[in-house]
């Protein structure tokens, strides 16, 4: 069941291109604005330190923490100016997935403006509530890793609790309140729901349906993979502007998996409800039970 909503939801977009171009163009204008400065901070670091040639040449992890000891005050101070990314980041990420859903609903041939215009509002207010969330956890999780290094003692432990438990922790609840806020959105889009009525269908669906935690955590696994991949490739190998058009390329290939992973929900959310008399999607027996 699932492997069919995965090809099938791949195969839709694939039939929209210019939607996965859409994606491709926003993600590309943010990455932009947020690496210039992020690459000033840290050119500047490095320039003043005199290891810029070994640098260059390969990634030492110890020369790395060496110099952000160093110059830690001078880059966090210009990290800090950069806070102003997040609402925007947040205003394009909630936008661009309420408009693809609205686009690849039904007969998956919508208007993605059309979308946005319809249900941006509301989307933004329904996405606050997963923000606080997220926010809970992650205090929480802090909260508990302190409480663990007082009561467990010692460099190894401290290491495995904060630098793997802890990420590691907070990911996954990210992800999983992800996985909520996304069926959150086909609630409020596809059942035309009120946005506290979308909240709280949306934390439902994480435990009543294996099929949707199986669809999100695969297309999550092939994102990341989608992600990583284009920061490996060597720039050395062919030149700088062909490794350049190949990582863009794979940039794109990544917004065509967000499209099929969207769709792909979609598709389970439209088979897993039916209409009762009024016409109104509800969730059918088999979700039900």
């Amino acid at each position: 069941m699932t492997s069919r909503f995965l090809s099938e939801g791949w195969s839709a977009s694939l039939k929209r291109p210019g939607l996965a171009g859409l994606l491709y163009a926003g993600n590309l204008v943010l990455g932009i604005i947020l690496s210039i400065p992020i690459l000033m901070a840290f050119s500047q670091a490095v320039s003043e330190t005199g290891y810029s040639p070994e640098l260059a040449k390969e990634f030492d992890i110890a020369l790395w923490a060496d110099l952000m000891q160093e110059s830690g005050p001078m880059v966090s101070t210009m990290l800090r100016q950069l806070f102003w990314i997040i609402p925007v980041f947040y205003l394009w990420k909630v936008g661009s997935t309420i408009g693809v859903v609205y686009a690849m609903r039904g007969e998956r041939d919508g208007s993605f403006w059309a979308g946005l215009g319809k249900y941006g509002g509301r989307a933004l207010l329904l996405g606050l509530p997963f923000v606080a969330m997220a926010v809970v956890a992650i205090v929480g999780i802090l909260l508990l890793t302190v409480v663990l290094g007082f009561a467990l003692p010692g460099e190894v432990i401290q290491f495995w609790i904060r630098f793997v438990g802890a990420p590691i922790l907070i990911l996954m609840l990210l992800a999983i309140l992800d996985l909520m806020h996304d069926f959150a959105r086909l609630e409020l889009v596809l059942r035309e729901r009120p946005v506290m009525t979308s909240w709280w269908a949306g934390i439902g669906w994480f435990f009543r349906s294996g099929s949707a935690q199986a669809i999100y955590l695969t297309w999550l696994i092939i994102s990341v993979v989608a992600l990583i991949v284009p920061f490996w490739v060597d720039l050395a190998m062919g030149g700088l502007f062909l490794a350049f058009l190949f990582q863009q390329a794979l940039l794109y290939v990544r917004s065509l998996v967000t499209v099929g992973w969207l769709t792909s929900e979609v598709m389970l959310f439209e088979e897993l409800t039916v209409e009762d008399d009024t016409g109104e999607p509800v969730p059918s027996a088999e979700f039900a039970a």
